[in-house]
């Protein structure tokens, strides 16, 4: 079945741990545009580690854009580290001293755990989201597809796991590839299986991590499942202080900084890419693009007007002692502005600010946003 033109708008969301709680604070100011009972404005949705239980949530409840975005600002307001993650440093030393014994006697090594037990969130997933609602939005029309990325440790790819309409074709390109499945928890896991923090997960005879890692080209998925427009939610400040740059970096400092690489700076030069690509299209004659099956495609990026690292300084005591404890041996101190400590902390006052502080950035580009939405007046709810 071939797909009919469409000015399809995708909702890309992307990963950062607790950071993530920002994207619910964005889509609450959108959802207050429209009026109750209206379908989610974004057929195509796509998201990568925590953006992409976000996107998840979104596509159960892609009939009602209100009361999906009411229920998942609910969990996140209400979320505690001990829902999502847990130390096992007891485990993990056992696992060391085996490990040792075994190497002394000349025995293979035993392979590594991570820091943190996932299994808390794995029970939380399997008890608030309703996969069927998924099938269900796409055989009435609600949404068009849903799409989560994880890392293959076994080949190295970026593969896209989407669930949609029939239309939708796989893809494979250079490093990234795309398969149709139907999304459950296991493809939320896989996503949001950070190295060495989270334990990988086995899908179809292969081992995946965290989407964010080998995720080059961001924005690849909602192109390639037909959008012409792509709202980005991004989790990275726009400016950098020079008076919080560390002079002389600890572990945290770094650990922080690789972490902000892994989840922002693909999207940064995915971006830019895009923007010039658009204007070497607008060059070329209308007719000669639809003989090369080229396309515009227009995009608008929503990030903090704060540095979500700054916020952590409050709320680090309200992390688990014995994670505080693993923190201050990375050199983090509650004084400290670190991204390492704002991606764990899965604290429900940490998480209604950063909710709050997207939806007061939000609403500070309104105008701008159902511009590019098209939001018809006529429709329109200020609120």
């Amino acid at each position: 079945m071939e797909r009919e033109a469409s000015n399809a708008c995708a909702l890309v969301l992307t990963g950062g741990g607790a950071r993530a709680a920002y994207q619910v604070g964005v889509l609450k100011a959108i959802a207050e545009c429209y009026p109750r009972g209206h379908a989610i404005p974004f057929p195509v949705l796509c998201g990568t580690s925590a953006g992409a239980i976000n996107a998840t949530a979104l596509a159960c409840y892609a009939s009602c854009f209100h009361l999906g975005v009411r229920k998942l600002e609910y969990v996140w307001r209400h979320l505690h580290t001990s829902k999502v993650l847990r130390l096992q440093l007891g485990r993990i030393a056992a696992h060391s001293v085996k490990s040792l014994i075994k190497g002394a006697l000349g025995q293979p090594a035993q392979i590594a755990l991570p820091l943190f037990d996932n299994s808390p969130l794995e029970r939380l997933l399997e008890t608030l989201i309703d996969f069927q609602r998924i099938d269900n939005n796409l055989l009435y029309g609600a949404l068009e597809v849903l799409a989560i990325t994880a890392s293959n440790y076994n080949t190295g790819d970026s593969t896209t796991f989407f669930q949609g309409r029939p239309y939708h074709e796989p893809w494979a390109r250079a490093g990234r590839s795309g398969r149709s499945s139907i999304i459950a928890t296991p493809h939320l896991m896989a996503s949001s299986a950070l190295p060495f923090v989270f334990k990988p997960c086995r899908l179809q005879n292969h081992f995946y991590g965290d989407g964010s890692i080998h995720q080059l080209n961001p924005l690849s998925p909602a192109i390639h499942l037909g959008a012409n427009r792509i709202l980005i939610v991004s989790l990275a400040h726009e400016e950098l202080d020079p008076a919080h740059l560390p002079s002389n970096p600890s572990s945290s400092d770094i650990a922080g900084h690789l972490l902000d690489t892994v989840f922002t700076d693909a999207l940064t030069s995915d971006i830019e890419r895009l923007q010039r690509i658009n204007s070497t299209i607008a060059l070329i004659p209308e007719r000669k693009r639809e003989q090369l099956s080229l396309r515009h495609i227009d995009n608008l990026v929503l990030k903090p007007s704060k540095n979500l690292d700054e916020l952590t300084h409050k709320h680090f005591h309200r992390l688990p002692w014995n994670i505080r404890a693993l923190m201050r041996l990375f050199g983090v101190e509650a004084g400290d502005a670190t991204g390492l400590a704002s991606f764990l902390l899965f604290e429900q006052e940490y998480c209604r600010e950063l909710i709050d502080l997207g939806y007061q950035d939000t609403r500070a580009r309104l105008e701008e946003v159902c511009l590019f939405l098209e939001l018809d007046e006529a429709i329109r709810k200020t609120g």
